[in-house]
């Protein structure tokens, strides 16, 4: 079965919070000079990026432990977000980061998507 559309979409944006989040934290961890509560959130932050690039790479090749590692990333970006909102990083910074994974956990539930990964 060819991979279809939402799961390419998934992948690519897998990529793109994976690259925001680890450019997002390196300014945190530099910006928190290594040591406060903000800079401890952007470490996290900045494997959580690592992580998320990697599981992109799987989804891209129908893995489906990629596509649970997916979710499961997806949630900790969000909840990193809300986090952040609270942290000093602001709502509009917390809610536009919060869209990608989300539009992200909407892809790979679709129809087409699970007959992929079960493929």
């Amino acid at each position: 079965m060819s991979r279809p559309l939402g799961v390419t979409l998934v992948a690519i944006v897998a990529w793109l919070i994976g690259f925001f989040q680890i450019i997002g934290a390196i300014f945190g961890i530099l910006g928190g000079l290594l040591i406060t509560p903000s800079a401890l959130l952007a470490w996290i932050s900045l494997v959580v990026g690592v992580v998320t690039l990697a599981v992109g790479v799987g989804l891209w090749r129908g893995n489906n432990t990629a596509r649970i590692i997916a979710t499961v990333v997806f949630v900790i970006n969000i909840a990193l977000e809300i986090i952040g909102i609270f942290t000093g990083e602001g709502l509009f910074a917390g809610i536009f980061g919060s869209v990608l994974p989300l539009i992200g956990l909407l892809l790979l539930y679709t129809s087409s998507a699970s007959r992929y990964f079960r493929s």
